[in-house]
């Protein structure tokens, strides 16, 4: 077989060859283009960068009063002017509780039924954010969530009332919880809340059923003259401090199975449909005062750690 490459092959080759050729001879005469990288940004001086976060916040502040404004005259922006304000408790300055403070002084007239300028039915919903100060006290919303939200100072809730439904569920109390004398129209949930300091529902009024499952109580805590409408759950509460349900009226069911109390406890006077204390225990190995509902007590002390412990039973 021949090897010759035939003629027309060779003038492609040839053409293309030449071609090339004349690009890189032109290529070589073009100047060469030099980038030279930018500057890189002037710092902005720390007193220039202080003014605009001041103007930031001032400007935000401002557009919230102007929303609220608006809302006064026209109830359709109510809920949402409210659900702004509660977002901007989550914007983060150096001094966030004092932020804090000024931003619910936007929101706080309007859920006082005592206020000319009151909004009725406002929803509040705050999830996994630290509130600092709350003070809530004769304030009326309708539903309330508090969902997973650490409380940094006092929680007070005195006298307000909730007309919707309630949630504190995993809430952490890092100081006093005040609930003295408010009003759950449709019942709470405070499951797997923890209240470091006093916790008080001293005179609060519950129409629902109410869940405290799992709550851990680590101070003073005070349901005394408490009444509660309907159901109302302890299971496998703990109460480490001073506990009073003196005078407490359970309309329904009492539930306190596996709660676990290891200081004072007085039932004194309180009343229930039912009283339920299957599988809770009583620390026995430290000096306590503690008065049962009729046909509750302590049983024989075992040693559980810590210490000794007790179950309330019903002695036969």
């Amino acid at each position: 077989m021949s090897t010759v490459t035939p003629f027309p092959v060779l003038a492609l080759i040839g053409a293309v060859s030449g071609s090339v050729t004349a690009w890189l001879l032109l290529r070589r005469d073009r100047p060469v283009q030099v980038l030279t990288p930018s500057a890189p940004p002037e710092r902005v001086p720390p007193e220039v960068a202080a003014q605009l976060l001041a103007d930031e916040r001032a400007e935000r502040l401002a557009a919230l009063g102007r929303f609220a404004e608006a809302a006064d005259a026209d109830p359709e922006l109510r809920q949402d002017c409210a659900d702004e304000i509660v977002a901007h408790l989550s914007h983060y300055w150096s001094d966030w509780p004092a932020w804090q403070a000024q931003v619910w002084e936007f929101l706080l007239p309007h859920l006082n039924p005592t206020s000319s300028t009151f909004w009725p039915g406002i929803d509040l919903h705050v999830e996994n954010l630290t509130l600092f100060c709350v003070d809530l006290r004769g304030c009326e919303v309708r539903d309330a969530v508090f969902r997973e939200v650490r409380f940094g100072g006092d929680a007070r809730f005195d006298e307000a009332v909730f007309t919707g439904s309630v949630s504190f569920e995993g809430a952490r109390f890092a100081r006093h919880a005040f609930f003295g004398g408010a009003s759950f129209e449709t019942g709470a949930d405070f499951e797997d809340a923890v209240f470091t300091g006093t916790a008080a529902f001293d005179r609060s009024t519950a129409h629902g059923q109410v869940w405290f499952d799992a709550a851990r109580f680590s101070a003073h805590t005070d349901f005394a003259a408490t009444g509660f409408g309907d159901d109302v759950s302890f299971d496998a509460a703990g109460f480490a401090g001073r506990t009073s349900f003196r005078g407490t009226r359970f309309a329904a069911d009492a539930l306190f199975t596996r709660a676990r109390f290891s200081g004072h406890a007085d039932f004194t006077a309180a009343t229930a449909a039912v009283f339920d204390f299957t599988g809770a225990r009583a620390r026995t190995d430290v000096r306590v005062l503690r008065t049962w509902p009729p046909a509750w007590a302590p049983g024989e002390p075992r040693r559980r750690r810590p210490g000794w412990w007790a179950e309330v039973t019903t002695p036969a």
